[in-house]
């Protein structure tokens, strides 16, 4: 699906420069560049507070008894967790 992007000179010439070194084009530079940050967002957004507290709190009854008594504690080790992993 054809796309346009402006970009400017010094971006574009980084952009030329990495195409020769590599040996391709700059277009498949940037397929896979926008593909490889997009991946990265997404799987971010997978480990954002509220989707951890949907896999471990489900409305209803989940049939995990004691992961939902416990959700509050396990929601705050995973946050936790989260945290010291970031800010690494």
């Amino acid at each position: 699906m054809p796309s346009s992007t402006r970009l400017d000179k010094e971006t574009e010439l980084v952009l030329q420069k990495a195409a020769n070194y590599l040996g391709t084009t700059k277009s498949e530079i940037v397929r896979k560049s926008v593909r490889q940050y997009c991946e990265k967002i997404l799987l971010e957004k997978e480990h954002s507070p509220w989707e951890i507290y949907q896999s471990i709190h489900q409305p209803g009854g989940s049939g995990h008894g004691e992961r939902v008594q416990k959700s509050r504690e396990i929601l705050m080790k995973k946050l936790e967790m989260d945290r010291k992993k970031w800010s690494s």
